[in-house]
């Protein structure tokens, strides 16, 4: 899916540093790069629950499950969530594209 090569892009170039917990960088790992849908979803609510705060970085979390997520209602929450958070003008691109697909 051409939203979430996109993420993945700029995934790889924010800064992380705003959580961290023990399998964080699994999560990470897995939220950003994996190929399994659930597994991708759990890792990214794994990371947005651990979060010390909402940021862009957790934005872009929301906006990958939203990405990887079977559940429509839940999509268009967390797309919603994404682009509120979002401080870069793709996200905030492509979290509109999810809230067109979704809500």
């Amino acid at each position: 899916m051409r939203v979430s090569k996109l993420l993945l892009a700029l995934a790889l170039t924010v800064p992380t540093q705003a959580i961290a917990y023990d399998g964080f960088e699994a999560d990470f790992a897995v939220c950003t790069q994996g190929n399994n849908k659930g597994e991708v979803v759990a890792a990214c609510t794994r990371l947005i629950d651990n979060a010390a705060a909402e940021n862009a970085t957790i934005g872009m979390f929301y906006g990958l499950r939203a990405a990887n997520n079977d559940d429509p209602a839940q999509n268009c929450r967390d797309a919603r969530k994404s682009l509120e958070l979002a401080e870069d003008d793709a996200i905030k691109g492509l979290s509109q594209q999810l809230i067109a697909a979704n809500c």
